[in-house]
């Protein structure tokens, strides 16, 4: 068993992915909202690495400067970017990371562009390595059709004897379901003596990291395999078309997942859900919805049709209506919002609160029961319980310079298009008239009416 029960996680992301067909680096093409490296690394962070080693290559600067963007500071903390000089494969790009990587006893490698390994699955295949104690730990999958993917021989005792790249297999050999996925557990020592010996193979002359494996079973070593339950797991993405599939698989297998634990989704095949949303037993997701980042939706809820919902946290019984954007936001119990509605950040929409059809709230707290039913603006904004928002009210927040503040007491009724003219506040109780525009505080319980006088005239007829 490996004395220390940590290990550092090394993302291999320098390829150039031609058959993208793309200027851009195939690791940084996006899978949903990520892109395959972001995910790839986000999830491996979840399993608390004590380091995460991305080796760049392939337009290193790019893919660095992206990911440095997206990651953030707890990540970013304890990952180490390594350029490959020589881009000649996999093998050698743990070579060129040996330096960075022989500080710790036990070491991950996985491939950038296969990200939809679920994130226990390689907790478990950890706890499986520190079990069992091999040299090196194969991910395994047996797929019905195995392609260009390498097959696994095993010996008399289960363990993996050789991988067999599909271009040097005979007959017996292509006849083997169990394909190896590139994704790998290594104590340390063990890896750092099997890839000095590493030979250049190929037209290409390219150093290819199965054979670090071969080069520990030549020596006496020990390499078991953990053979997945379901294949999808280490699906890598080459093309478009596979970028395509993946998405959709991942939404199918988060869906299936929602369902099984209680939630409705009415047609999974036309819902979007990331693997990072948290949802509740008995809400019901219908169809057309995005549901993206770390969202957390209670139990009771109801969630569209359409509309897009991204880092957002919804209480118990919330209804989200069709067709509305929501965008790190808090809607609390029993709230109602949409249709048509937009929440921008820093939005708070209180209890049994009701935002309506074409209504904008931004860095703002609506009160409990405050209604804003249809065609209003309210941004930077304190309002209190009971406050009932007229059609075509707006909050005139910005003067030019500053983003000004607006306070609305409790049970205040705001008339009509009424223009609040921040900073400005409306007291306890008070009333603003419809069409009025104010510029003063109201204090509690007093109506403010401030608009021109109706004036009539009469018009002088037109002659010929």
């Amino acid at each position: 068993m490996p004395k220390n029960k940590n290990f550092a996680a090394v993302v291999l992301a320098a390829g150039l992915g031609t058959r993208m067909k793309s200027n851009l680096p195939k690791v940084m093409h996006y899978l949903g909202d990520m892109s395959l490296a972001e995910r790839a690394i986000r999830k491996v962070a979840a399993l608390n690495p004590e380091k995460i080693i991305v080796i760049t290559g392939h337009k290193a600067e790019l893919v660095e400067a992206e990911l440095t963007k997206k990651l953030g500071p707890a990540i970013l903390g304890k990952t180490v970017f390594i350029r490959q000089k020589l881009l000649k494969g996999s093998g050698r790009a743990v070579q060129e990371a040996m330096p960075q990587i022989r500080r710790y006893e036990n070491a991950l490698l996985l491939c950038g562009d296969a990200p939809l390994f679920r994130v226990e699955t390689v907790r478990k295949m950890f706890g499986y390595f520190c079990k069992r104690s091999p040299d090196c730990l194969v991910m395994t999958a047996e797929l019905p059709e195995p392609g260009s993917y390498g097959r696994i021989k095993r010996n008399h005792a289960g363990d993996v004897a050789a991988i067999v790249e599909a271009a040097d297999a005979d007959a017996w050999e292509k006849a083997i379901k169990e394909v190896n996925s590139g994704t790998y557990f290594f104590l340390v020592k063990s890896l750092e003596k099997a890839v000095k010996n590493l030979k250049k193979k190929g037209s290409k002359g390219e150093f290819y990291l199965t054979d670090a494996v071969e080069n520990i079973i030549a020596d006496g070593g020990r390499t078991a395999a953990f053979k997945l339950a379901d294949a999808t797991e280490m699906t890598g993405i080459n093309s478009r078309a596979d970028l395509a599939a993946a998405y959709a698989m991942l939404n199918r297998r988060k869906a299936a997942d929602l369902m099984a634990a209680g939630v409705t989704v009415v047609d999974p095949s036309n819902t979007y859900i990331d693997e990072s949303a948290v949802i509740g037993r008995d809400t019901v997701v219908y169809p057309g919805v995005f549901i993206k980042g770390a969202t957390v939706i209670g139990a009771g809820c109801k969630i569209g049709p359409c509309g897009v919902i991204e880092d957002c946290v919804i209480d118990d019984g919330a209804v989200i209506k069709y067709s509305c954007a929501l965008e790190k936001s808090r809607v609390r119990a029993g709230a109602i919002v949409g249709p048509f509605a937009r929440l921008r950040p820093l939005s708070d929409i209180g209890p049994a609160a009701e935002i309506g059809n074409f209504a904008e709230v931004k860095k703002s707290r609506i009160g409990r029961g405050s209604k804003m039913h249809h065609h209003s603006y309210i941004g930077d904004t304190e309002m209190g319980e009971k406050v009932n928002i007229g059609a075509g009210t707006i909050t005139c927040n910005y003067d030019g310079v500053n983003k000004n503040r607006t306070v609305i007491g409790a049970g205040a009724f705001i008339g009509s298009n009424t223009n609040l003219v921040a900073p400005v506040t409306i007291g306890a109780g008070a009333y603003t008239a419809a069409g009025s525009t104010i510029t003063e505080d109201v204090p509690g319980g007093a109506l403010a009416i401030a608009r021109a006088r109706q004036v009539l005239k009469q018009l002088k007829k037109r002659t010929k």
